[in-house]
């Protein structure tokens, strides 16, 4: 999941392009900006709201020369933490000397994530909570397993002014009743499940018995 493996189906615009060819493009892409390339090596970029407001024929006089951009080899992952710092709509790849290769849209880095293995296979969602200092990639992932299932992927956010961190465990099973039992007993704090049916029906058929005893 490199970038080069990604890279969109634009062709580059140059500082000649016209505005209406740009918008147009801009438009069929599903993107705001587009890279500039002139003499074979990244200028700038262009704007969408430049190119409304432009009273230009050519996007010569509207190219900022600011853009974000990655190596070739950059994984995905981190191409989307620069979308997200750099607030950009595209990013540019460039090639071991810098030279312009081709660009990916925030739209195709998101769809190509959300077509990985972790998120298209069906399985039950698990957000645990614990202190910073207690979290264990490796213990986490034993407690899975001792349960017989997998781990098919981890996310983690801190808990603002908190000390905590939040897990959210992608699994291979639909049944995660043992795993959040486990978790528990390792003081793992569960504070949601998603997609675990098997679960809920559990939890809602003892909180019936419940009921039906204090009612006795």
């Amino acid at each position: 999941m490199i970038a080069l493996d990604y890279i969109a189906q634009i062709k580059p615009v140059t500082d000649t392009t016209s505005v209406k060819e740009c918008m147009e493009i801009m438009f069929d892409n599903l993107c705001f900006e587009l890279p500039v390339v002139k003499d074979g090596k990244l200028f700038g970029t262009v704007q969408l709201d430049e190119c409304i407001h432009t009273e230009e024929i050519t996007i010569e006089s509207i190219v900022d020369s600011g853009f974000a951009s990655v190596h070739f080899n950059t994984h995905l992952f981190d191409v989307l933490r620069i979308f997200n710092e750099s607030k950009a709509n595209v990013c540019c790849v460039l090639g071991k000397d810098f030279e312009w290769i081709g660009i990916l849209t925030k739209t195709l880095v998101v769809e190509a994530i959300a077509h990985s293995l972790t998120v298209e296979q069906g399985g039950a969602i698990i957000v645990i909570e614990m202190a910073t200092l207690q979290y264990s990639s490796s213990e986490v992932a034993r407690i899975v397993e001792s349960e017989g299932s997998q781990l098919l992927g981890l996310w983690l956010h801190n808990v603002p002014d908190s000390g905590r961190i939040r897990a959210s465990l992608k699994l291979n099973t639909k049944n995660a009743e043992r795993i959040i039992g486990g978790l528990t007993r390792f003081n793992y704090e569960v504070i949601a499940t998603f997609g675990d049916d098997d679960y809920k029906e559990n939890v809602e058929k003892r909180f019936q018995s419940l009921m039906k005893y204090l009612d006795i």
